[in-house]
């Protein structure tokens, strides 16, 4: 700030890259505010101080990055954090390794551990062991095994002397946690390194060689034309005491960043290897940290494997428990959904919701107001509680709307059709935003596009004319918001579209004769509900809009 004030330039055009943006410079007292009132909490000093930067350089652009938007696209619409474009980059280069190679199905560079297995790591905090007979769980024995012959099988063909070998322990934020993985991991070593050497009994010899059996078996299902197991043993018997480098990164640690020798890293640590760090030569990453309540860009952040390294591709893998890699399989398919729905499309970024997988919340807390953050909801029934009634206001629309629905006069058909036509016919239809409530025009509209986006182009029409009136319009009173009991209709009919057709959306539009006596203004009105897909993702938009 002294810089830029000392050097008047408050008119010069200027580009402010923020990397990271959705991390410290939001502000963390947005729902306190929220409650409280911004004159009670001040706002956060990072996100005050950006603030400060941004009015000194008026004249600018400030270009936010990163991987996790969630927190950005729910920001309020006046919110100077709030993305005016948004431009995605789907498809990463060849070489990247990211969610499709880790979360498809039956992925070969995922291992499930027993999700016991963090556990009893834990429960060996405070323990005194004479001897130092540290526990260690299968999971992570065969992890570090891997580890072992992988590095020496790389180092064995790589032409590079200081060449970097990297293993990840992330399964706890708690530094006592990191003190006990750190003795523990370091105990085995000791041991294996003796059991290689023949300097233990014979029956720890012969276990240390169906360990590491076990763990070339592995390696086999990745890395072809490897060296027999006994070539890649004699040669671990020379690396394994010298090469080997355990490190703890947490707040400890002074180092922000791991500090690396030539060969192998053990890398052990929380929080400092969440966001924004990138793992030299990383191969094998044991992750266990499994929060009561999953946030979606938090954990996404802790997905330290991604990264561009084809070289060790062969010898990469994750040691996961199966529920904490459903959460991130969840993440990443949510993940692409969001960014194929973005698209290059910068016009409705305004409208922009967040994709959210399986039971997990989008962001943190504190960076959000509450009060205006609504959900889709997969397999639920919407319709607008305020809609649009006067003649003037409706007529012209009506006959677009007549127009379109001219072929479907069966009042029990769930007619197939394109989603494209429901998105046109929801065009045509006007209500007025209740606060609270689900249903907001243009909300709806974007929502069915993504879903279009995501390859979901079809739906089910369902027109309701009134059968017992002979097709000449129901005879429902206009009611106010959240008067309305059963929809514009009778329930049975969105109840049969989620029974039958569950995996598409269901316009249900119900023609109404909008008779004064009923509270209408006296001309017909077609009402529009609509049966949510049962998906596997929720959307969650922010309602706050400019006036």
């Amino acid at each position: 700030m002294k810089v830029l004030k000392a050097a008047k330039v408050k008119g010069v055009p200027t580009s402010i890259f923020d990397d990271e943006a959705d991390n410290a410079s939001l502000n963390t007292n947005e729902s306190k505010q929220a409650k409280k009132g911004k004159d009670a909490i001040d706002d956060s000093k990072i996100f005050e101080t950006i603030g400060k930067i941004r009015q000194e350089v008026a004249n600018h652009i400030y270009i936010q990055i990163t991987a996790t938007p969630q927190s950005l696209l729910l920001q309020s619409l006046p919110h100077p954090c709030k993305p005016k474009f948004c431009a995605a980059l789907p498809e990463p280069g060849d070489s990247y390794m990211g969610g499709e190679l880790f979360f498809a199905e039956n992925s070969k560079y995922c291992c499930i551990l027993d999700a016991e297995e963090i556990n009893q790591l834990k429960k060996q905090k405070g323990a005194i062991n004479p001897g130092n007979k540290w526990i260690i769980p299968n999971g992570l024995r065969l992890a570090l095994c891997f580890f072992f012959l992988g590095s020496t099988y790389k180092m064995l063909s790589s032409e590079k002397e200081d060449e970097k070998y990297s293993f990840l322990a992330h399964v706890c934020y708690k530094q006592d946690i990191h003190s006990v993985l750190e003795k523990v991991i370091t105990q085995f070593v000791i041991n294996l390194d003796k059991a290689i050497r023949e300097k233990s009994s014979d029956a720890e010899n012969k276990q240390a060689q169906k360990w590491l059996e076990e763990a070339y078996n592995e390696l086999k299902q990745t890395a072809k034309n490897l060296p027999p197991l006994i070539e890649l043993i004699n040669e671990l018997k020379i690396k394994l005491r010298n090469a080997i480098h355990t490190k703890t990164i947490n707040a400890n640690n002074p180092e922000k960043e791991p500090n690396y020798n030539p060969g192998m890293n053990i890398l052990i640590g929380g929080n400092r290897l969440g966001r924004g760090v990138t793992i030299d030569g990383l191969m094998v990453t044991y992750y266990g940290r499994d929060a009561k309540q999953k946030v979606m860009d938090t954990v996404h952040q802790h997905a330290r494997m991604y990264g561009y390294r084809p070289q060790l591709k062969d010898v990469t893998r994750l040691f996961i428990a199966e529920h904490i890699l459903d959460a991130f399989r969840s993440i990443h398919e949510a993940d692409e959904a969001m960014r194929q729905a973005i698209g290059d499309d910068i016009h409705n970024i305004k409208l922009q919701p967040v994709w959210i997988g399986g039971n997990l919340k989008p962001t943190r807390s504190n960076v959000l107001d509450p009060s205006v953050i609504n959900f889709l909801v997969p397999g639920s029934l919407i319709y607008p509680q305020n809609p649009a009634y006067k003649k003037e206001e409706i007529e012209h629309n009506f006959k677009e709307i007549e127009t379109l629905l001219i072929n479907y006069q069966d009042n029990n058909l769930y007619a197939e059709v394109e989603i494209d036509l429901i998105i046109k016919i929801l065009s045509q239809t006007k209500s007025y935003y209740v606060p609270s409530e689900k249903w907001e025009d243009k909300r709806i509209i974007k929502g069915l596009t993504d879903m279009k986006s995501k390859g979901m182009i079809k739906g089910r029409l369902n027109v309701r004319r009134g059968e017992r009136n002979k097709n000449q319009g129901l005879d429902m009173p206009r009611k106010e918001p959240f008067k309305w009991m059963f929809c514009f209709g009778s329930g049975n009919w969105s109840i049969e579209a989620q029974k039958k057709y569950p995996e598409l959306p269901t316009l249900i539009i119900c023609y109404q004769k909008g008779e004064e006596s009923n509270k209408w203004d006296g001309h017909p009105i077609y009402l529009p509900m609509l049966v949510l897909p049962q998906q596997k993702f929720v959307l969650m938009f922010n309602y706050d809009e400019e006036e």
